[in-house]
């Protein structure tokens, strides 16, 4: 049985709490297996624990996102490729499936867990994990890799 979760891409604003769902997405990423802290949040902390968000592209490209959008299309790519493999002529064959961007107006039924990635330009990113709607994580990336990896 699938363990689903939702991945919600939300920018950091004034007033609004990281225990707390915010009204406003960016963009909601369903991820149908595998979505326990312990698997999708560590996949999603290691990814995002040495990245910042910027407003424009400068110095090494590997460490930044140029702004949310870049962020959550990254997100997609990397958890994507995490089932990727080539074929025998080299070409990465990604797997349909598991990973899809969706409506976060119109949030996918049965889910077990909800991840919200907070960020803006120049401040650190932020994960929130809720259970329904008990909030059991709010953090910045290390933590959550302190609280849930191995």
């Amino acid at each position: 049985m699938a363990t689903r979760a939702t991945i919600h891409i939300a920018k950091r604003e004034e007033g609004v709490s990281f225990s707390e769902k915010p009204d406003k997405k960016l963009v909601s990423i369903y991820h149908h297996w595998d979505g326990y802290p312990e698997y999708l949040g560590v996949t999603l902390a290691s990814y995002l624990e040495d990245k910042k968000i910027t407003n424009g592209l400068s110095g090494d490209y590997n460490y930044c996102f140029n702004g949310l959008g870049c962020m959550a299309a990254a997100i997609v790519c990397h958890l994507k490729l995490a089932n990727a493999g080539c074929d025998e002529n080299g070409r990465i064959n990604i797997p349909p499936g598991n990973v899809y961007i969706e409506d976060p107006q119109r949030p996918h039924g049965w889910i077990d867990y909800e991840y919200y990635i907070w960020g803006t330009e120049h401040k650190d990113i932020w994960i929130s994990i809720f259970d329904g709607d008990e909030c059991i994580f709010v953090g910045k990336p290390q933590a959550l890799l302190d609280k849930y990896a191995d």
